[in-house]
């Protein structure tokens, strides 16, 4: 069995009539993070699952913000 990196939460709203879905998932530095679909269509949401889990193990994600400590940090290793 292959776990899931992307995981789908529906979150219900204040009132508990409508719910809206989240993706739930670990970026690169450890944190969870969620992510709001905005929209409370479940084949829709298992679709931009599957396709921002593809991202994720492509190694294709947008870029993040980043310290410039991390930054220099980074570029020093690459150039020893």
């Amino acid at each position: 069995m292959v776990k899931q990196l992307v995981r789908l939460w529906e979150r219900p709203s204040y009132d508990g009539r409508r719910f809206t879905y989240y993706l739930l998932y670990t970026d690169e530095q450890g944190r969870r993070r969620q992510k709001s679909l905005g929209h409370a269509n479940r084949r829709k949401a298992e679709r931009q699952r599957a396709q921002f889990e593809r991202r994720l193990t492509m190694g294709v994600m947008d870029p993040g913000s980043m310290k410039l400590r991390g930054f220099c940090g980074g570029q020093l290793d690459e150039n020893r």
